[in-house]
């Protein structure tokens, strides 16, 4: 399957760090032409290829131009991307990139079908907007730092080891911009999109914020958590769920008696699979159709026969024909692809490229490079 749902779709990506690239790799997975600008390489450094601004599994399938945006060529050239686009992605600081002539009251002016969307920590326009965030400090002040350490019952709160703010937020740019696209097909005009890490926490939060919002400050609050169950040689994660699931694990068990309630099945599965191996406790449960996880590290999952199976582990070919392995996107569709359809770039790989594509022609590109407005890799395809 090579059709994808975006093509022909062209995203001007201005983001750094992680809910910005990883909002336009799947943008890029669904078929977008994303063209990401990268900042000029920091004075002093030496001139060699570097990759492009952001995690290399997060700029896939992306094109990169190095502008230089303090500078007026480098705005010029980012202005005349823009009005070409059908999507902006950006994640500078609220009132950065309006300063530059690049927000998108400007914008809209000369492109009023584009589909302009700001990522930030606390939105473009409340109180709260100057302050600078990463995906830890939604994670402190969302909640969800208190949740996991009420979850674990420890007296010290503990970071959790992926940046989830950032990764939801990304998300959630991605599903709203593919809702304005759809809206710009019934309206004809674009529109502007808000989208802070603050927020996308806590709409992660909405089930374990229940009982915060409708019991007394001073009630107990019992966090959700599906426990995990010690077998000789490791763990798995067995949640009872439902009554009509206990009579499974009672089989899986080798029980004829059927627990009566939730923490019975509990402390029966506790003291079942401290007993057996890991290997055993999954051949039972399979055997009696009652779901179960069993605990794998990072390098055994990425082995599991299922990812193997579904292609959730890609094989890149990069410039240099090498093949480099990286999780493929987890949207499938019956008629159309959502695959990597490149490796990442390196900064400035596709600059001249996407000059030419502009209109400017080989003398223009290499007085832009002379001038310092734009770095690229080479002149000439």
């Amino acid at each position: 399957m090579t059709r994808h749902i975006l093509s022909g779709v062209r995203v001007l990506d201005i983001t750094q760090i992680v809910a910005g690239p990883y909002c336009t790799r799947m943008l890029a997975d669904l078929g977008a032409t994303v063209t990401k600008i990268d900042p000029p390489a920091p004075a002093g450094s030496p001139e060699k290829p570097r990759p492009s601004v952001g995690p290399p599994a997060q700029n896939l399938g992306k094109r990169s131009i190095v502008l230089d945006l303090k500078t007026p060529k480098g705005i010029r050239i980012a202005r005349e991307l823009a009005a070409q686009a059908d999507v902006l992605v950006q994640n500078y600081r609220p009132g950065a990139l309006a300063a530059l002539g690049l927000g998108y009251e400007s914008l809209r002016e000369t492109n009023p079908r584009l589909v302009y969307t700001t990522i930030s920590g606390f939105g473009q326009d409340t109180s709260f907007a100057g302050r600078g965030a990463f995906g830890a400090t939604a994670h402190a002040e969302a909640g969800w730092l208190w949740v996991q350490q009420q979850a674990q019952g420890g007296d010290q709160p503990f970071a959790p080891g992926i940046t989830i703010a950032d990764i939801v937020t990304g998300m959630n740019a991605c599903t709203a911009i593919l809702g304005a696209l759809y809206d710009r097909e019934r309206t004809g005009a674009g529109q502007s999109i808000d989208i802070a890490l603050m927020d996308s926490q806590l709409a992660v939060l909405a089930e374990a914020a229940t009982p915060a919002l409708t019991a007394p400050v001073d009630a107990p609050w019992v966090p959700f958590r599906h426990g995990l169950q010690r077998a000789k040689d490791g763990y798995l994660a067995i949640n009872p769920g439902a009554p009509h699931n206990w009579a499974r694990l009672a089989r899986a068990m080798g029980s004829d008696v059927v627990p009566a309630e939730a923490a019975g099945a509990a402390r029966m599965l506790d003291q079942w699979v401290a007993t057996v191996t890991v290997d055993e406790a999954a051949a039972a449960l399979e055997s009696a159709g009652a779901p179960y996880g069993v605990m794998k590290s990072m390098h055994e999952a990425l082995d599991h026969p299922y990812f193997v199976e579904r292609g959730m582990i890609a094989g890149i070919i990069g410039a240099d024909g090498k093949v480099t392995k990286a999780i493929s996107s987890p949207l499938f569709f019956s008629n159309a692809s959502a695959t990597p359809t490149a490796p990442a770039p390196l900064a400035g790989q596709q600059t001249a490229e996407i000059l030419r594509e502009l209109g400017y022609d080989d003398d223009a590109v290499a007085e832009l490079v002379a001038s310092g407005a734009v770095e690229g890799l080479k002149l000439k395809d």
